[in-house]
Order: structure tokens, then sequence, then C-alpha cells
């Protein structure tokens, strides 16, 4: 099983980046039962919380899964404790490639470049050739259609490396092309 060391956090000015777990259900839930975040991805958005736990465990029991959540620190102006605990997750998602998700709600504001900025330097030390396989570059892969991940990627220092044509099957949108960017190991 594969649970990240509690110890592996980044803070940044608005967020804290945590490793996941089964507890965030609820809050994870709430992202993966929105179907303009779901769209993209291979799965349909889902308001089951007990297929939501199985995803998580199938988190942990991956050995190529390294998951984070973000959350919002009280410093960030949308903070309310009304408001998710966990507003997105970020991660390994099949390394050396990266993802994120981000609730809806906090799209727009700045929040996925911020975490994936804090990210990739944990990225990069975890899998960095002790314990684990070492990469020197990261992955991450966007529709098309989704400008703003792109945009949040170029800011982040990812470079577009290639187009992908009809590689993936959205659960939604069917057949799909794929951009690739990448990014090079820091020297």
């Amino acid at each position: 099983m594969v649970v990240v060391d509690p110890s592996i956090t980044a803070k940044t000015e608005r967020l804290l980046l945590r490793p996941l777990k089964l507890e965030d259900a609820d809050d994870i839930l709430l992202i993966r039962s929105e179907e303009e975040c779901m769209k993209y991805t291979s799965l349909v958005a889902s308001d089951d919380i007990e297929k939501t736990k199985a995803w998580i465990q199938g988190c942990f029991d991956s050995p190529i899964n390294w998951n984070f959540c973000i959350e919002l620190l009280p410093s960030a102006p949308q903070y309310s404790t009304e408001s998710p605990r966990v507003i997105g997750m970020i991660g390994a998602v099949r390394a050396p490639e990266i993802g994120y998700m981000f609730n809806t709600n906090y799209w727009g504001k700045g929040y996925a470049t911020e975490a994936l900025k804090a990210f990739m330097p944990m990225f990069f030390d975890h899998y960095s050739g002790g314990e684990f396989e070492r990469f020197e570059y990261s992955v991450a892969m966007t529709d098309p259609e989704l400008v703003a991940s792109q945009s949040v990627l170029k800011k982040a220092g990812f470079k577009f490396a290639e187009l992908r044509e009809k590689d993936f099957e959205s659960a939604v949108l069917g057949v799909r092309d794929t951009m690739v960017f990448k990014m090079e190991r820091p020297t």
C-alpha cells in the first residue's frame, strides 16, 4: 500500500498541500460529482461516496500513485469555515505523469498554478533515484479544449511537447486528442 508519508507537505501563501487520506472522501466527492470537472477524465461524475472511498483506496493500492490534497489556508480570500476543507487534488498519477483537479468553485483564482508550482519540487525530490525511481522530467496531459489548464501548465514551467491524436477516451466526450506538456528536472 502506498500511503504518502504524512510529514511530506508544502505550504504556499494560500494553500496547504498534504497527503490524501481516506477521511477526505466527503470533500473529494464534491469534486468527483461535478460533471464539468470530470468530463475530461475517463470517469463519469458520481455522487456515490462509496465509489469515492474506493477510488481513494485505489490510489493507496497503486505503487505508481503519489497523491496530495489541496486545502485553503485561513489567510486565503475564499476561506470560510463552511467551505470544503479540500478544494483540489494534485499528484503523480502514473509517474512521471502528474495531474490535478479542483472543485469548480475554485477555478480561475490562480490556485492551480500556485499548487503546481509548490508540487513540482516535491515531485522531483521524491522521484530522485533514492527509494523511488528517478525521473529526469515530468509530463502532464490535457485536452486541447482545456485552455485554462494549458495556461496553468505554462505558468508553472511546463512546455508543450506534442499533440497525440485520438489517444484518450473521455467517458462523456468520447475519443479525444491529448496535448502533452513536459517539464525537465531542474539542474
